[in-house]
């Protein structure tokens, strides 16, 4: 299948096509065209002019429409870095240039039919772009808050307002070890006060079973 809307090169490529051999042949040029084909072929390579109009939602439709078949983007510029994302992002399974031979395309469909992948350096270095900066807007992810049994009652006393005195007498133990289980719970917490502690407990309501895994 062949999709673009300039007559001269979709015919062009017909009968590059049918000259090597090529019999089961079809063409489109837009949308509408394209979708009153859906339900009649079951095409194996689909290729879309990267200058069609409408590309992106060409390479779309013809992905949800035909699961199984491999589209590729021809007539593609390496300066178009948001039409070779847009298709990356759409699910084409190739790319070929404008700078590239026929047999660099029979070659590309080829190897796509083979459950290859390629790209030529100028779409890879795209590509990899993209990926970075996807990568360095990405919110990282929350890191798991770990309190020891003990240091789960310390955290409950310095919400209640207790001194480290009050916590040693209450939990039987030293108070130079009620300071460093204080100490412990600030920089588990992030936080650098008693008070931004208690607050942070009471803002998550926290208790034993929601402060995630204890260790003994």
């Amino acid at each position: 299948m062949i999709a673009d809307d300039s007559t001269l090169h979709r015919e062009g490529l017909v009968a590059m096509f049918t000259a090597r051999g090529a019999s089961m042949l079809s063409a489109v040029w837009d949308l509408r065209s394209l979708r009153a084909s859906l339900s009649e072929l079951t095409p194996d390579i689909v290729l879309v002019s990267l200058t069609a109009r409408d590309a992106e939602a060409l390479v779309t439709v013809a992905r949800q429409g035909w699961p199984r078949a491999k589209v590729i983007v021809i007539d593609v510029s390496e300066d178009d870095e948001a039409g070779i994302v847009g298709c990356a992002e759409a699910g084409v399974a190739g790319y070929h240039l404008r700078s590239e031979s026929v047999d660099d395309l029979l070659d590309l469909m080829a190897r796509i039919l083979n459950d290859e992948s390629y790209c030529s350096p100028g779409v890879s270095a795209v590509l990899i772009k993209r990926l970075s900066t996807l990568a360095a807007h990405r919110k990282p992810e929350p890191k798991e808050l770990v309190l020891t049994a003990r240091e789960v009652q310390v955290l409950q006393m310095l919400e209640i307002g207790f001194s480290n005195r009050d916590i040693a007498d209450r939990l039987c133990i030293a108070l130079h070890t009620v300071k460093n289980h204080v100490h412990s719970v600030l920089n588990k917490l992030g936080v650098s006060t008693r008070a931004q502690a208690a607050a942070y407990s009471r803002s998550l309501r926290l208790d034993v079973g929601g402060l995630g895994t204890l260790s003994p």
